[in-house]
C-alpha cells in the first residue's frame, strides 16, 4: 500500500501571512452553549464521515477542492449514503483539518512542520459548527513534539465539538524529512495525548473527546501494545494509505482485530438509575467493550473507491471513515 505522502503541501510563508493573525481563546464554560448538541458519547452511538484536507491546498485533501459549499454537499451525501447503508447507527459530519501540517524544509524553528494560524482554524471551526459537524485537529508533527504541537492547539482542544489525530507517519527520527522517509511514533506521546484529552474532559465537564491515529504500516506504531486507554477519550486507529482495496480490507482486519486496543464504554445511566447509585442502592454499572475502526479512503487514488456497502463489510465495520 503507498502512501498519503504526495499529498505533503508546501505552505510558502506568504501564503501563511494571509491568515496569520492570531485569534483570541475561545472561552471554556459558558460560552459552550448547544455546542455538544450530539449528546455526552460519540463512540461507539454514531459513525463519524469526515472530510480531509487543508483549505490552502488541494492536494491535501477534498476538504481544499473547489468551493466550501461544494465541498459540503459532497460530504452531505456521503454522510447520508452510509445512513442508507447502515440505518442502525447515526451519522456524523466532521471536517478534519491538517493544523500542523508536514513541510520538507526545517522552517524557522527547525520543525520541518507549520502550524496553521488560529484564524485558518477558528474559519473551519465556524463553517463546521455552520452545518453541524465535528471538527478533527490533525496533527504532523514532523521534528516537533506531540506536546508542542497539542498544546497549540489547546484553546480548540477545549472546546466540546473538537477532536485530535496523530499522524506517525509524519513523525520523523533525527535527521530524516517528511516525505521522503516514513515516520514513527512510540507510545509514550500517544498515551500522553490521550491523557491530555481526558484531562480536558474532566476539568471543563465535556462529552467524550476522540483521538485518531492515523497509520498503514505497523512500524508507525511500533509498540502499540503499550497505548493506555483513558476513560473519556475513544483512541480510533485508522488505516491510512491508498491502494487495492484487498490489501486495505486485509490490514484493517489486521489492525483492529489481531492488534486490538479495546475502549471500555460505560452504558449510558438514566437519572432514576443514577439516583440509585448515589444513594447507595446499587454499586456497579456495567460497561462494554469496543474497538473503534476507522479507514480512510482516497477518491483519486483507491482502485478503486469502494461504496458505503463494501466499507461496512470489513469487520468490525468501521466507525469512523475519513475521505482524502
Amino acid at each position: 500500500m503507498r502512501s498519503g505522502r504526495a499529498c505533503l503541501a508546501l505552505l510558502t510563508a506568504a501564503t501563511l501571512a494571509a491568515g496569520a493573525a492570531m485569534w483570541p481563546a475561545p472561552a471554556a464554560g459558558g460560552a459552550r452553549a448547544n455546542l455538544d448538541w450530539f449528546g455526552p458519547q460519540l463512540l461507539p452511538k454514531y459513525r463519524i464521515v469526515s472530510y480531509y484536507g487543508n483549505p490552502l491546498s488541494a492536494t491535501m485533501g477534498v476538504l481544499g477542492q473547489g468551493s466550501s459549499g461544494r465541498m459540503l454537499a459532497r460530504l452531505a451525501a456521503q454522510e447520508q449514503a452510509y445512513r442508507v447503508a447502515d440505518p442502525s447507527r447515526p451519522v456524523l459530519g466532521a471536517l478534519e483539518l491538517v493544523a500542523v501540517v508536514a513541510q520538507s524544509s526545517p522552517g524557522p524553528q527547525g520543525y520541518y512542520s507549520a502550524q496553521m494560524p488560529y484564524s485558518l482554524i477558528q474559519g473551519e471551526l465556524d463553517l463546521a459548527r455552520r452545518h453541524h459537524l465535528l471538527l478533527i485537529l490533525d496533527v504532523q508533527i514532523g521534528h516537533a513534539s506531540v506536546q508542542t504541537e497539542v498544546r497549540y492547539l489547546a484553546p480548540f482542544l477545549r472546546q466540546p465539538d473538537v477532536e485530535l489525530a496523530l499522524d506517525p507517519e509524519f513523525a520523523m527520527r533525527p535527521g530524516d524529512i517528511p516525505g521522503v522517509e516514513f515516520g514513527s511514533m512510540p507510545t509514550p506521546p500517544v498515551n500522553w495525548a490521550l491523557a491530555y484529552l481526558q484531562a480536558i474532559v474532566e476539568r471543563d465537564h465535556l462529552p467524550q473527546k476522540i483521538l485518531i491515529l492515523h497509520q498503514f504500516i505497523e512500524s508507525m506504531v511500533p509498540d502499540w501494545q503499550g497505548i493506555e486507554e483513558q476513560p473519556d477519550v475513544a483512541l480510533v486507529r485508522d488505516l491510512d494509505g491508498f491502494g487495492d482495496w484487498g490489501r486495505k480490507a486485509g490490514e484493517y482486519e489486521q489492525f483492529i482485530q489481531q492488534e486490538s486496543i479495546p475502549y471500555v464504554v460505560p452504558f449510558e445511566v438514566p437519572i432514576g438509575v443514577r439516583g440509585a447509585l448515589n444513594a447507595g442502592y446499587a454499586t456497579e454499572i456495567r460497561q462494554h467493550v469496543v474497538v473503534c475502526g476507522g479507514v480512510k479512503i482516497f477518491y483519486t487514488q483507491d482502485t478503486p473507491p469502494e461504496p458505503p456497502s463494501v466499507v461496512l463489510s470489513l469487520d468490525p465495520p468501521p466507525l469512523v471513515v475519513i475521505y482524502q
